[in-house]
């Protein structure tokens, strides 16, 4: 290890060179490579083939969930409890959107080997409306979507949220169906007839965005499946 060491210093007069410099920063990066930090809880290291650290990893607890749907199939990485909520509420409040995009991933780590998932044609985000996500400054369903396609590479159709709902946490179960009725609309539907679309967002309750856009997929005459990052117990 001595010797490795030794045998890169080169003189001060060619290692500043315009032309030896980068080359020899290039070979000092693939000798000596600067540890990744986790983008979950920014101390740990990143963990090989993972997008986080081993103790994040853990807390996490990565799993698909079977959800338990009136009509469709629809799948959720864990539970929306702790860790997972911590990290949500730091993607959405704190605009961690690294975060976001580490933990997509995760969740296409867990989905891609999900069998009734194979066939997937599109990711489809679930979209906010303008005026929030001027707001919040980005979307999280599309932070997701692009770290899933570094991992599992996939189309992304887009649809537009064009009506202002409200929060759908300060609604009861009635009034969030109501609040989501007619509120997205599909881009170039004609595109989706026959195809399968993984609908993805952060966390499914009730289900009304979910069924909310997936009934508008189905009636295109497209397939839809869901994915969350986060399911409740309830």
């Amino acid at each position: 290890m001595f010797r490795a060491r030794t045998s890169l210093k080169l003189p001060v007069r060619l290692r500043n060179s315009p032309r030896i410099r980068p080359w020899f920063q290039s070979l000092w990066e693939l000798l000596y490579p600067v540890p990744e930090f986790c983008p979950l809880c920014q101390t740990g290291i990143v963990a090989e083939g993972l997008p986080g650290c081993k103790v994040c990893i853990s807390r996490v607890n990565p799993s698909m969930h079977r959800l338990r749907l009136a009509r469709y199939q629809g799948f959720a990485v864990g539970y929306y409890d702790d860790y997972l909520q911590h990290l949500l509420y730091q993607i959405k409040y704190l605009n961690q959107y690294q975060l976001a995009v580490a933990l997509g991933k995760l969740m296409a780590l867990a989905a891609k080997e999900q069998p009734e998932l194979q066939a997937v044609d599109y990711f489809l985000p679930v979209p906010l409306h303008h005026e929030r996500l001027q707001k919040r400054g980005f979307n999280q369903a599309e932070a997701f979507v692009e770290g899933m396609n570094q991992v599992w590479p996939h189309r992304v159709y887009k649809a537009i949220r064009h009506k202002p709902t409200a929060f759908q946490s300060q609604l009861t179960p009635q009034e969030r169906i109501k609040n989501l009725n007619r509120a997205f609309t599909l881009i170039h539907p004609t595109k989706i007839k026959g195809k399968r679309l993984l609908i993805v967002d952060d966390i499914f309750t009730t289900g009304a965005t979910f069924y909310s856009l997936a009934d508008l997929v189905e009636r295109n005459q497209g397939v839809p499946f869901g994915l969350f990052l986060t399911h409740s117990h309830s």
